[in-house]
């Protein structure tokens, strides 16, 4: 029997993982589905025997990674994200496959029978390995993905299509996410949670500068210190000004090339 720790705070996403899990093994025990840093720092932080952990990495209390630096692991991970700019700290972390959301059950065999491989002390092949971060990297990971042109908006007069190239951010509040345009108008976007919206974004066109908020690059006019750890986002001509969070303001940087 396989025992199976999820660490992962968005439902659909445990649902989908429980589910490709149930396909593909007779035998197996999911002994915990963790939501937070907080609570994953605290399980892991025990004894426990775990055989494999699937992990996404942007959690609703920081990133990941705060965990598994501060704690030591025997057992491998295989990585479900929305986001592909953290394929090496992955793979510095246990982590044995990366699965780019939203992932096909194909890729999501391949990654488990890379762990029955490596449960079985079968060598690891290191040139499959070396040839999943190239293809990550240049961005083939998964032929399945393919991003948004446009979203379909309803409203009272039916439906009309708002272009992702007209987007400048996403902003969430108390359940609703809008969308805003370079016109700087509100669109109320069908989806209700951030990754469900992500997944059909672009990570090199857009990325989550905190827990509710989204920019899209053309759109960045310029940065500006907001204090140690922040910063200030000025977005299309001024129309916005929105902040990092403590925990982004590296990885946007980063992805800024700045």
């Amino acid at each position: 029997m396989y025992r199976i720790l999820i660490i992962e705070d968005e439902s659909p996403a445990i649902k989908k993982l429980k589910r490709y899990i149930e396909k593909i093994c007779d035998s197996y025990e999911i002994i915990a589905e963790l939501k937070t840093v907080v609570d994953a720092k605290s399980f892991l932080a025990e004894t426990h025997d775990i055989d494999l952990i699937f992990s996404d990495i942007e959690l609703r209390d920081g990133n990941v990674f705060e965990v598994y630096k501060d704690v030591s692991l025997n057992c491998p991970i295989i990585f479900a994200t929305a986001y592909n700019e953290f394929l090496m700290n992955a793979f510095e972390a246990n982590g044995i496959e990366y699965l780019l959301k939203p992932y096909s059950f194909e890729r999501f065999t391949n990654a488990w029978d890379k762990f029955i491989r490596l449960k079985d002390n079968q060598p690891a092949n290191y040139n499959d390995l070396i040839g999943t971060i190239n293809n990550l990297i240049k961005g083939s990971q998964d032929s399945t993905i393919e991003y948004k042109d446009q979203f379909a908006i309803k409203s009272h007069k039916g439906v009309y299509f708002l272009k992702i190239e007209d987007i400048v951010c996403f902003q969430a509040d108390n359940g609703i996410i809008f969308a805003f345009d370079k016109m700087n108008k509100r669109h109320i976007m069908p989806q209700t949670v951030f990754k469900e919206i992500e997944g059909f974004l672009d990570p090199k066109k857009f990325f989550r500068i905190n827990r509710s908020e989204s920019v899209q690059r053309k759109f960045i006019d310029k940065l500006e210190r907001y204090n140690k750890n922040t910063v200030s986002v000025y977005l299309n001509s001024g129309s916005k000004t929105l902040k990092t969070s403590q925990n982004t303001t590296g990885d946007f940087n980063s992805w800024l090339g700045v």
